[in-house]
């Protein structure tokens, strides 16, 4: 039953290999052959009944739901009808299917096991001690639109990144200075092993050291 069980995993991951190579791209293909392997173990999900085709396009279906890749703003745009066509599926049932593996899966948009990382950082939100609510893709990069921030939530936007700033010249600092501390503790344990090996070597440095 397991052997079974493996086999039809492999036909179901074979199929959505075949559409993510025409269609989408290796990211996208990953995620996909995780849920897929990912389903063997979810209880009340059972891969062994159906047809593979419906399964196939129906983990895609959640992939391309979770990445937004229905949006045609997305650069891997696909639509619905693209992928049911591909399966010779109907689109009501791949959509049912996959709403059947986000509920089992417990899946919502921003999950990091299926989500590429720009998916994730558009709503990962930092937020100010003002409990003003920054996008982490746009604090990144500081592409903040002022247009609609008045003018106390503009002070708070712009002492946040001032904060943001420090904290990471800051560890920055702790890093070069634990590189300095990490160089320093090489070079020392480096002589020590010289002199372990050369006693005439400290003789030489207690004359120098003495002049």
């Amino acid at each position: 039953m397991a052997d079974d069980k493996k086999a039809r995993s492999r036909e179901i991951k074979k199929l959505i290999q075949n559409f993510c190579g025409v269609h989408l791209n290796k990211e996208i293909e990953g995620f996909s052959m995780k849920l897929c392997d990912d389903l063997s173990g979810v209880e009340g999900v059972n891969l062994s009944r159906g047809k593979i085709e419906i399964w196939a396009a129906s983990i895609i279906y959640v992939i391309a739901r979770l990445n937004f890749l229905f949006d045609k703003k997305d650069e891997a745009f696909i639509t619905a009808d693209v992928l049911c066509d591909f399966f010779n599926a109907k689109k009501s049932t791949v959509g049912n299917k996959a709403t059947v593996i986000e509920r089992k899966c417990n899946l919502s948009h921003g999950e990091e096991r299926y989500s590429s990382q720009h998916i994730i950082d558009i709503l990962t939100f930092y937020e100010t001690p003002e409990g003003f609510a920054i996008p982490k893709n746009i604090a990144d990069k500081r592409e903040i639109n002022y247009e609609f921030a008045d003018e106390e939530d503009s002070r708070a936007i712009e002492k946040f990144f001032e904060d943001k700033k420090k904290i990471e010249e800051q560890k920055v600092l702790e890093k070069k200075k634990q590189r300095t501390e990490l160089n320093r503790k090489i070079a020392a344990d480096k002589k020590s092993k010289k002199m372990e090996n050369d006693p005439q070597l400290d003789l030489f440095s207690d004359f120098q050291n003495s002049k």
